[in-house]
């Protein structure tokens, strides 16, 4: 029985990964980003990693947990302008291979998000898991942006979801990112986590090493490969929003494909010519769920 394992693993790696930033939050005392740039680069100067970002994960006392903390050669003007938009953030999150269709809506006072999440092979909307999240600007000064994305209850017993990005300026051309997640987990899920990690997870592996100096696997691994892709998801769009609209959506498709093959050992899972395919079947049943085509196609 498949029991839709990749969509577990997708979610079980993208949400768990969540736990980790709160607790991270709270071992840095509550201190927040503006106050630890400092420390955070030297965090992100020590990752072994070939590019400015750290990955951090743990699952201690049955808890696990991620964050990612990265640099980006933007200056916090474009960043803030860039991510303070719901419709933006669907189009960040439509580049992973597991997401389907993103759509938002206005709303009053807000704007909500739906994230339809499948297996890697096309599905359509109709036959995957939809997540609902309200999406806030919490914070929009010139020295720090906030942004939150929330919803009651995920997939298969998942609920609390949360996803937050906080990003201040280093300089006048980078800008620090944090990602922190959280969510709470049923029974059904973890069974589930135990279930893709026993089988098809068995061999896959994150960015950390352990004491051996061996790429960790398990729990950890997975949290990393799902933090990591949506990193690079948001990397692909910033240095992809000056290319004319209708070359845009290929370029960021491409752009993706090649930041992931770098890491190809834990992120590859479709060829380039399937990947490419597939997310512009996947961008045309998009466009159709929304009446307007200048809703469907932002960013």
């Amino acid at each position: 029985m498949e029991l839709r394992i990749t969509t577990w693993w997708f979610w079980v790696g993208l949400l768990l990964a969540v736990l980790y930033g709160l607790q991270a939050a709270m071992a840095d005392g509550g201190v927040p980003l503006h106050e630890r740039v400092a420390e955070t680069l030297e965090r992100i100067d020590a990752s072994p990693l070939d590019a400015p970002i750290a990955v951090d994960s743990t699952d201690d006392d049955s808890t696990p947990r991620g964050e990612i903390r990265a640099v980006v050669d933007e200056s916090f003007g474009t960043v803030s302008e860039a991510l303070g938009s719901a419709g933006n953030w669907c189009e960040i999150i439509f580049l992973h291979l597991n997401v389907k269709a993103c759509v938002f809506e206005q709303r009053d006072p807000g704007v909500s998000l739906r994230i339809y999440i499948g297996r890697k092979e096309f599905e359509t909307p109709d036959d995957v898991t939809g997540l609902d999240l309200d999406f806030e600007v919490i914070e929009a000064t010139e020295h720090r942006l906030e942004i939150g994305l929330h919803g009651d209850d995920g997939p298969h017993g998942t609920r609390d979801f949360a996803m937050d990005l906080t990003a201040v300026p280093i300089d006048g051309n980078r800008t620090l990112l944090e990602f922190q997640y959280s969510l709470g987990i049923g029974g059904t899920t973890r069974l589930a986590m135990d279930v893709y990690l026993g089988s098809v997870g068995a061999e896959r592996v994150g960015f950390s090493r352990d004491e051996d100096g061996e790429l960790i696997g398990g729990l950890r691994g997975m949290i990393e490969r799902n933090v990591m892709r949506f990193y690079l998801a948001l990397q692909t769009f910033l240095e992809t929003r000056e290319v004319p609209e209708s070359e845009r959506l290929q370029a960021r498709l491409e752009r993706w494909f090649e930041l992931t093959e770098r890491y190809a050992e834990q992120l590859r899972e479709l060829d380039r010519d399937t990947y490419l395919s597939q997310k512009a079947r996947e961008r045309e049943q998009q466009e159709a769920m929304w009446p307007d085509p200048v809703l469907a196609v932002a960013g």
